[in-house]
């Protein structure tokens, strides 16, 4: 839909955010970071949204168990520059589940706006803008998006981790303060 250039209706924008936001929920509770949430890897079928791909997950995780030093070291910066955390892009080893939270607001930010915050840069110019940058507020890229999601989104996309929301659970939260006209 994206690459379409498609407008997604706002209902249906914040039914698939919803889904996406669960299963984020559902893999930080079983202890797993994807670190590489992207619309590539959140498949539509008849309405539902599927996150698939936990590559860069299974790949850390095994050199966490082989290596201390491995995947995670200072400077390593693993994902996909359009939607890495800052610290992501810093290759900070004490990257936790919000990086993907943070994913999860360049996602919603795309699907709302119709374009991810930072477009048609280069990568590291990509992976400076997450980490220097605030992107435009949607509002500006649509009209119409209620107040509360565009708050949330903002939220997700904060540098720093603390000022994210802290879960995939607390998104869900904030998605049912959305007027019920767009959920």
């Amino acid at each position: 839909r994206l690459a379409r250039g498609e407008q997604v209706p706002l209902k249906a924008a914040v039914h698939l955010l919803r889904e996406v936001a669960s299963a984020l929920a559902y893999a930080h509770r079983k202890g797993v970071i994807h670190r590489d949430i992207k619309p590539e890897n959140v498949l539509i079928t008849e309405q539902h949204a599927m996150v698939t791909d936990f590559g860069v997950a299974k790949a850390i995780s095994a050199a966490t168990h082989a290596d201390a030093d491995g995947l995670t070291a200072v400077g390593v910066a693993l994902g996909t520059p359009a939607y890495m955390a800052p610290e992501q892009v810093a290759g900070d080893p004490g990257t936790d589940h919000r990086a993907d939270i943070y994913a999860f607001g360049v996602i919603a930010y795309e699907l709302l706006a119709g374009r991810a915050p930072f477009a048609g840069r280069t990568a590291q110019a990509l992976m400076a803008a997450h980490v220097l940058e605030t992107p435009e507020a949607i509002s500006n890229r649509r009209a119409g998006v209620p107040a509360e999601l565009s708050a949330l989104v903002m939220r997700c996309l904060e540098k720093n981790p603390d000022n994210r929301p802290q879960s995939g659970e607390d998104i869900l939260r904030r998605l049912d303060d959305v007027p019920a006209t767009h959920r």
